[in-house]
């Protein structure tokens, strides 16, 4: 994996600590969501943040800018990473910060990762 800059890591943090923060009245938490649309190969976004795959089969789902791998949306800003990197940076980032769930969350970046390790 390339190095990611600070503000490339800042994205993706505030991106995935949104989606682990953010709730609704049924929901207390998006994390668990994001991660099993996107092992079903699915992007999925809040009002802020959002994780998109190029490969996603609802067009709409997909930035303009996203030509292939996984993009993290941060406050308009976005990062793009290959598959397996943006597998491993999600599956790292829920090591140091899952709290709540943190079995099954960490079961399903495992699935992730195993997922993406074979699409680039």
């Amino acid at each position: 994996m390339n190095t990611l800059t600070p503000r490339q890591k800042n994205i993706i943090h505030n991106c995935l600590l949104d989606l682990r923060d953010s709730s609704s009245l049924t929901t207390p938490s998006f994390l668990p969501a994001t991660l099993d649309k996107l092992v079903t190969s699915e992007g999925f976004g809040i009002d802020m943040s959002g994780i998109y795959l190029s490969t996603d089969e609802d067009f709409e789902n997909i930035p303009e800018y996203l030509k292939e791998g996984i993009a993290f949306e941060f406050m308009g800003e976005h990062v793009v990473l290959s598959f397996s990197d943006g597998a491993s940076v999600i599956s790292n980032w829920c090591d140091n910060n899952a709290i709540s769930d943190r079995e099954s969350i960490l079961l399903k970046c495992k699935i992730l990762k195993a997922k993406f390790s074979t699409e680039d």
